[in-house]
This record gives C-alpha cells, sequence and structure tokens, in this order.
C-alpha cells in the first residue's frame, strides 16, 4: 500500500525516466501537482524550461522538451526521449488541455508504438469554484477508456482530506485516505489505508517551513504497530531565496545517517544544473535520485530522477511577440443549429461557457452547435501553427 508519489502544493512534479508502469504512477503525481498550482499557467516570472537534459548513473540520457501556448503561457505538451547511439527516440509524452480560465480539465499520457502516439492513461479534473474537488484516473484499455482510480477533495479550515477511491469493475470503494494539517510553521501530511472497515495508519510526513513560507526539512516516518518510527529526513540550505543544497539521510535505528546529497547551480534564480550522489564509505558517489529543480521564484516547480539534470530555458514573453493572432470568421451569427468557421491554416476550433469550461471542439471548419443551450458562449479557433483567438457566439 505504501505511496511512492506525495499529494502536495507545496511539492514537485515526478517526472521520472524509469519503467511504463512508473510513467503511470507519474501520471497520478503530475496530475494532482498539475491541478494544485494550475501548472502551465505563467507564475511570476514566464522564463521555463524549454528542454531538460538527464543523465543517469549508468550513463542513460533521456530528454524532456517542454512546449507552451506562446498567448496564454500555458503548458501543453510535455515531450520525453530517450538516447540510443546518439539518436533521440520519442518515448512518452504528456499533453495537456484546460478550460478558458486555464484551469486543467485533461492530462493525457501517451506512449511511441514506433508508429504513432497509443494512448495510456489520462486524468480528468472537476472544480468547485476555484478549488480542486475530483481527479478520476482512466487507463485505454484498446477499446475504451476504463476507469482505475479517483480522488476527492475536502477543505475545512486549515485541514484538507484527499480521499482514494478504486474501481473494482462495477463500483467504487475507498482504499487511503490522506490528510493534510497546515499552520503558518509546518505541514503533516498523514497517509492512512482501510482495512478491516477502519483507518490504518502507515506513513506520516512533517514539512517544517520559514518565515518565507519555504520547505526547510521533510521528516518522514512509517507507522509501526503503536508507534511512528523514522524512516528519512530531508533538509535544505537556503541561500536568500533558492536551496543550493539538500540531504537526505536515513534513520539507521538509532541515528541518522548520510544517504543522498544533491547540489543545485542557478543562473538569475532558475536552476540550471543539478547533482545527486549517494554516501560511499567516507566520500561521496554518483547516484540517481529525486532532483528538484526550481525556477522563477522560490519553489521547487520540477523533479527529475537521475543523477544529473541540465536545463535550458526560455523566455516565454518573447515566443509570441510578432506573431499575428488567428483572424477568423463565424456565420451565422447569431447560430441555431451549425457555424462555418473561416480561417487560414484552421486546425480546431473550442467553445466555452462563460464561467470557462469547455464544452466542445471540432475538428471541422463546419461545427454542430444544436447541442447548446440558447446563450451567450466564448467560441477559440487555432491555426496550425498553434496560434489562437476568440471571439464571443451566440446561439438561440
Amino acid at each position: 500500500m505504501k505511496k511512492t508519489w506525495i499529494l502536495m502544493a507545496v511539492l514537485v512534479m515526478a517526472l521520472g525516466n524509469t519503467s511504463f508502469a512508473q510513467h503511470k504512477t507519474n501520471l497520478k503525481t503530475k496530475a494532482t501537482q498539475t491541478a494544485f498550482k494550475h501548472f502551465g499557467v505563467r507564475d511570476e516570472s514566464t522564463v521555463v524550461p524549454q528542454t531538460a537534459l538527464c543523465t543517469s548513473a549508468d550513463g542513460g540520457l533521456m530528454r524532456t522538451t517542454y512546449i507552451y501556448d506562446e498567448y496564454d503561457y500555458y503548458l501543453i505538451e510535455e515531450l520525453e526521449e530517450t538516447n540510443e547511439d546518439g539518436i533521440w527516440y520519442p518515448e512518452y509524452r504528456y499533453t495537456y488541455d484546460y478550460d478558458f480560465s486555464g484551469n486543467v480539465l485533461e492530462m493525457l499520457l501517451q506512449w511511441n508504438d514506433g508508429d504513432d502516439w497509443a494512448d495510456e492513461a489520462r486524468a480528468t479534473f472537476e472544480y468547485d469554484g476555484d478549488q480542486l474537488a475530483q481527479v478520476v484516473y482512466q487507463y485505454w484499455d484498446g477499446d475504451d477508456w476504463m476507469n482505475e482510480m479517483k480522488e476527492v477533495y475536502t477543505y475545512v479550515g486549515d485541514v484538507m482530506t484527499v480521499l482514494f477511491w478504486e474501481w473494482n469493475g462495477t463500483t467504487w470503494s475507498s482504499s487511503e485516505l490522506y490528510t493534510y494539517t497546515y499552520s503558518a510553521t509546518t505541514i503533516e501530511v498523514l497517509m492512512q489505508y482501510m482495512q478491516g472497515g477502519a483507518w490504518q495508519n502507515e506513513e506520516k510526513d512533517l514539512y517544517t517551513l520559514d518565515f518565507d513560507g519555504n520547505v526547510i526539512e521533510i521528516l518522514q516516518q512509517d507507522w509501526a504497530s503503536t508507534t511512528w518510527t523514522n524512516v528519512y529526513k530531508t533538509t535544505y540550505d537556503f541561500e536568500g531565496s533558492v536551496f543550493t543544497s539538500k540531504l537526505r539521510e536515513d534513520w539507521d535505528g538509532s541515528a541518522w545517517v548520510d544517504g543522498l546529497k544533491f547540489e543545485y547551480v542557478y543562473t538569475a534564480g532558475n536552476a540550471v544544473k543539478g547533482e545527486c550522489m549517494a554516501a560511499s564509505g567516507n566520500g561521496w558517489e554518483p547516484a540517481d535520485g529525486d532532483i528538484e529543480m526550481a525556477y522563477g521564484y522560490n519553489a521547487a516547480n520540477k523533479e527529475y530522477y537521475c543523477w544529473q539534470v541540465e536545463i535550458e530555458y526560455v523566455d516565454l514573453t518573447g515566443v509570441g511577440e510578432n506573431a499575428t493572432p488567428v483572424a477568423f470568421t463565424v456565420y451565422p451569427t447569431p447560430a441555431t443549429d451549425e457555424v462555418t468557421i473561416a480561417a487560414a491554416a484552421f486546425d480546431r476550433a473550442e467553445v466555452y461557457n462563460l464561467t470557462g469550461q469547455k464544452l466542445m471542439e471540432s475538428r471541422m471548419a463546419q461545427m454542430s452547435v444544436a447541442t447548446l443551450a440558447p446563450g451567450l458562449y466564448i467560441i477559440k479557433v487555432y491555426d496550425l501553427e498553434g496560434r489562437s483567438a476568440a471571439q464571443r457566439l451566440v446561439v438561440r
């Protein structure tokens, strides 16, 4: 029942370069963090990762390329490739779909079958106002999407709970419960699992924050029948607004001993290089570990599992500044049954309600609106170069 991932807004998203099964686990991790942080939406800085080169301790290479919407600055795709004999081969990609307000609606995981991209798993999101209410995870069985797991979120004061449900083929059954308790200087995460009709303790993580809200220590403990026992402790060293290193220590039953250390290099507040080393005798040797990479502001934004990570950045404000938005017309208006979209190099059109929820999408320039209730909507049109523009659509 042990989770290898943690659901927390102050934490990071796992982008592991390990097995295919791990990628499915990463989808869950990434999806939750995406929703919490509205990842892809412009942060305090528009300078964001463009490529990440990961080198494992055995010399393997993986590259992640990030693609953003050049107008809204949303992250729309992550492409993961591996290198063999100097040639890059695409393996996995994550694509993101947003509503008109920038909330993540869907995250899709696909793998390259040698000829094309094949669906593997997806996460869909529901919101209650501005708060995440539910995430549903499904897998593709070759013919249809099948339920796998869902998370249901509740918020009461300084406590948030995440209830995990598993699909048994006919109905949902509760399986795990995460309880987050916040204070000005700590965040406690209690993880429990269902057994015998009652919640049983499993793991507890305690995050210690400084006065600026930075995580400076993480203590992980496991439940041992009647008491909590130490497992790992991670401490962060800050210089100004960035952490230049972190140390993970292991509990040997009586004292903390060195396990992994991570060191970082920054340029203009962005982590451009990270390295992981493991304790070995009286020294350190290269090892694979979770390397956190921070950019733009004081938070860990991405996590890569390898020995070294090197990041190249792009300033999104300069990507589309000389580009011309899509020019298009929609007729007839008001519309009743169908509209025609006239746009050069038309790719697709999306229709949203005024609260930002996407209602439909069409790859055809003739788009049926017969199922829409009379009212005012927003239609957003994309061209083949990824440019977009929006205007009002009246349906009667």
